[in-house]
């Protein structure tokens, strides 16, 4: 029996599902990835709807995770935190150092100091924290980012600043 085009549909959403369902609950990507490999082999295997055979994601994940736990909520809130203050201080430096001015009395180069060493811890643990979910049929990754995925991280923070810097600049040349 070959999957047509909706079973195929089927199978992709209930994998994502799957897979958003287990990473909060701490488990290993490698095991995340055979959870997932042996879903699709048994839907290959039998025709049957991933529902149907296993339950809802959510529910089947539960089942799967009795024995861990998802992170605290104030881990997230801390680092969104964290990483909303070190934007703010390295956007405040880097404005500071290309308009040549200080602020609060504090040089740029302090500002975006503290934006990295802020930042960049933050980084260092959401990237430790983060699963790599990885087909162990094939050794690809189920959950790819995006090409342009890093470019949505940084690209606003710097366009911010130049938007600033160029607005600043025009004002001080109509003045």
């Amino acid at each position: 029996m070959t999957p047509d085009r909706t079973d195929e549909k089927r199978m992709a959403n209930y994998r994502q599902s799957l897979i958003s369902a287990l990473l909060p609950k701490n488990m290993p990507g490698d095991r995340i990835g055979q959870i997932v490999a042996e879903v699709e082999s048994h839907v290959a295997e039998t025709g049957e709807d991933p529902a149907e055979a296993f339950g809802s994601p959510r529910d089947y994940a539960a089942d799967l995770t009795t024995e861990r736990r998802s992170e605290p909520w104030w881990h997230t809130a801390l680092i969104t935190v964290l990483a909303g203050i070190a934007g703010a201080f390295v956007a405040l430096g880097g404005l500071s150092v290309l308009l040549g001015v200080d602020y609060l009395n504090q040089p740029g180069w302090l500002w975006l100091t503290m934006g990295l060493f802020i930042g960049v811890p933050a980084g260092v643990w959401v990237y430790r924290r983060s699963t790599r979910v990885r087909d162990p049929r094939t050794g690809a990754d189920m959950l790819p980012m995006a090409r342009w995925g890093l470019a949505v991280l940084i690209v606003p923070t710097l366009a911010i600043v130049l938007i600033a810097w160029i607005a600043i600049k025009l004002v001080e040349t109509l003045t």
